[in-house]
């Protein structure tokens, strides 16, 4: 995989995520059963990165454990603000 393909897919991770914490702090947050319509929300969203990124990259195992990788720690970094902002309410 070359620079651009993980910077591509990278970028689009940072802004998917960055997309759904403003739905949820805007429209979701403070509602009743707010996680459960974030997960309604994060879902579709994964899938959809994932597609995009699957038709971005060569089919490798090095590049799928990079996929693995990046939505492991995209999921990290956009489940904990969330949980702590659920939690705070």
């Amino acid at each position: 995989m070359n620079f651009l393909d993980g910077f591509i897919i990278i970028a689009l991770a940072v802004v998917f995520n960055i997309g759904v914490y403003i739905i949820f702090k805007k429209y979701l947050y403070k509602r009743q059963d707010a996680a459960l319509k974030f997960l309604t929300v994060n879902i579709p969203k994964d899938i959809v990165w994932l597609l995009i990124s699957l038709l971005i990259i060569d089919k490798t195992k090095e590049n799928f454990m990079f996929l693995l990788a990046c939505f492991v720690i995209g999921s990290f970094l956009i489940y904990l603000p969330i949980i702590k902002l659920i939690n705070k309410s």
